[in-house]
């Protein structure tokens, strides 16, 4: 990408927006304001969402999925008969589902939807999809806390140069609430 060979490289950022639209432009809008430059995906349909996590290279090396999830997964909710929901668990797209799909080699993943941090997603995205590191709550937080949470770990990772180690520790020491996202390492 090419902003990475400017004077002052900007890292690049994809931002999926599959249900929170407000939020996946306040974080957008954060992370532009660190310095990163953002693409915006807006997915459609549940198969769109996964031809973007099957992208492999072509994914930026910082993925951030904003929406809802409960949980089945990540919350996709209802189409026309014409769109293929076969892949769809009461509306939402399961964790095996995403294991399967998921090329995700070396990346850093953050979703902010609730219920999205637990074992069955690592799995899907750090053991199956190769994720470097996956991070997302394990509850359900309020609707400011997951911005927050976003802007305290991208602050320290782009604006203050940490490691993703040193950043997830800062962001989940930010707010009390912040403790609920949980990051699952690749090899740990």
């Amino acid at each position: 990408m090419i902003d990475q060979k400017f004077m002052f490289p900007r890292v690049p950022v994809a931002v999926v927006d599959i249900g929170d639209t407000l939020e996946a432009l306040l974080i957008r809008s954060m992370l532009e304001s660190l310095g990163a430059v953002v693409t915006l995906h807006l997915p459609g349909t549940p198969e769109d969402f996964l031809t973007l996590i099957a992208g492999g290279e072509r994914v930026h090396q910082h993925l951030i999925i904003c929406g809802h999830g409960d949980e089945n997964g990540f919350v996709f909710g209802e189409y026309i008969e014409d769109i293929d929901t076969s892949m769809l668990v009461e509306g939402s797209l399961p964790p095996s589902v995403v294991a399967e799909h998921a090329r995700l080699d070396g990346k850093i993943v953050l979703s902010t939807c609730c219920e999205t941090g637990g074992k069955a997603f690592a799995d899907a995205i750090v053991g199956k999809g190769g994720a470097a590191l996956y991070v997302a709550p394990d509850g359900s937080p309020e609707g400011a806390d997951a911005p927050l949470f976003v802007h305290c770990f991208y602050h320290a990772l782009l604006a203050r140069k940490q490691t993703p180690e040193a950043a997830l520790e800062r962001a989940r020491s930010c707010d009390e609430a912040a403790v609920m996202f949980v990051g699952h390492w690749r090899g740990r």
